[in-house]
This record gives structure tokens, C-alpha cells and sequence, in this order.
């Protein structure tokens, strides 16, 4: 007697699902992993995250993951400036379009400024992208992320429930 996983078209049945699978990954939505601390208390490390692949156009406060060349590497940010905004870290604080950016409310201070310790002016799709703890992020200040461009960002990012 033949085990149940034998039976006439299982393995076709197996690749089917499998082929529909990969092609919703790779066109619609697809399970991440977080890693690192960058986006706490938003995301937690190793917090399974759904990124939706399919979106329209992108507002500052949204979660997003891009492609980084710099570092070789898929970064969770938030967008905190969008194209035609400027932003500027001084005394601690985050100002976009001469604004204290509303992120801060906390308090919490961005203690290293990078490439936007002068004022920085996002070029068309240009986003400018920070973690929420400032302390434990490589983003857009740094240099190797500097401003993200449109055609980088792979999707949005929601919590997966």
C-alpha cells in the first residue's frame, strides 16, 4: 500500500502551489524578518513583517523597505521627507521644511546629524528615511544610505498579525 503523499498528481499539485506561491512573493506580498534593534519599538528584532509589494504613491510616515547598495543589503525605514522637502538635524532635532519633525515628540534627540547637519534638499524621488531609534539605525544620515531613490523601495512595510 502506497503512502497517501504518492498518490496520481500530488507532486504536480506540490510544484503548482509552490510556482503560485513564489510568483504572490515576488509581485504582491511577501513575509520579512526584522533584524536589529533600528525600528523598535515600531518592529522588533526577528518580528515578522509583511511587505506589500503593489503601492502607490509614498507619505512621509510610512514604513517601507529599500534596497541599499551601500551596504549591500534590504533596510526597514520610516520616510520622514519626501521629493522637494528639505531637511536639516540641528541641536538634536530633526526639521523638515524648517518644521521640528512630529516623530520627535518623545523627546528623544537624533545625536548624529551625517549628511543632513546642513540643510538637504530631496531631489525628484528622493526620500530621506530614518529608523525610530536614532541611536541604533544606519539610515539616510550615513553616507553608505544617504538619500533613498523611488525605483530602490521594494514595498511597505505592515506588522504581520
Amino acid at each position: 500500500m502506497k503512502a497517501g503523499f504518492y498518490k496520481k498528481g500530488f507532486w504536480k499539485k506540490m510544484l503548482l502551489l509552490a510556482a503560485i506561491a513564489y510568483f504572490i512573493s515576488m509581485n504582491w506580498c511577501q513575509l520579512m524578518l526584522v533584524r536589529g534593534r533600528s525600528m523598535y519599538p515600531a518592529y522588533r528584532d526577528l518580528q515578522l513583517v509583511v511587505l506589500v509589494k503593489q503601492f502607490g504613491s509614498l507619505r512621509a510616515g510610512e514604513v517601507v523597505a529599500f534596497r541599499c547598495e551601500g551596504l549591500h543589503a534590504l533596510l526597514i525605514k520610516r520616510i520622514v521627507a519626501v521629493p522637494g522637502d528639505w531637511v536639516q538635524i540641528a541641536g538634536g532635532d530633526l526639521y523638515v521644511n524648517g518644521i521640528r519633525y512630529g516623530g520627535q515628540a518623545d523627546g528623544k534627540k537624533v545625536s548624529y546629524a551625517g549628511i543632513a547637519e546642513g540643510p538637504l534638499t530631496l531631489k525628484e524621488g528622493e526620500f530621506f528615511m530614518l529608523g525610530d531609534n536614532y541611536g541604533a539605525s544606519i539610515d539616510s544620515r550615513h553616507e553608505e544610505v544617504g538619500c533613498v531613490r523611488e525605483k530602490d523601495i521594494v514595498g511597505r512595510v505592515f506588522p504581520a498579525k
